[in-house]
């Protein structure tokens, strides 16, 4: 009966992980050909399952949403990142890949802080590298395709 008990415990332990991996959402929504700076305040920083939202208030005080990678990943990252990390009121500049339909957000893909600490809290859904953008920021560049654009 024992054997039984622990077969059937194994059987939905296996079920319930496939269910979560098969649940987790495309990136599709994101414009990832499109990488642009956005700077900013933080309004609030929600280290929180299944993935990190950062909202920022731009410049122009339009109010902006971006999805990051699930807290584990922040936590194993160098610099590592956590609940604490950015807080209401800091400036930041955000590098991230917008929403296709064009509301005011996308995917992180990279968050400068005002003392110039480089994080990069991003998920799959944008895909910026660190190297270039240090490049690219430092020469004013404000999109992947002003850059790019730039060396050609």
């Amino acid at each position: 009966m024992k054997s039984v008990i622990w077969s059937l415990c194994a059987t939905l332990a296996a079920v319930l992980a496939v269910t979560s991996v098969e649940a987790h959402h495309s990136f599709s929504m994101f414009d990832r050909s499109r990488e642009e700076v956005i700077e900013g305040e933080v309004v609030r920083w929600a280290f929180n399952s299944p993935h990190v939202v950062l909202y920022m208030r731009d410049v122009q005080g339009t109010l902006w949403g971006f999805e990051g990678a699930a807290p584990v990943r922040l936590l194993e990252r160098t610099p590592s990142a956590n609940g604490f990390t950015f807080q209401p009121g800091d400036r930041i500049t955000m590098i991230a890949c917008p929403l296709y339909d064009g509301r005011p957000g996308g995917a992180i893909g990279l968050v400068v802080s005002a003392d110039g600490t480089w994080h990069n809290p991003a998920d799959g859904g944008c895909a910026a590298d660190e190297e270039q953008w240090r490049e690219w920021l430092a020469a004013g560049y404000r999109s992947k395709a002003d850059a790019e654009a730039a060396m050609n």
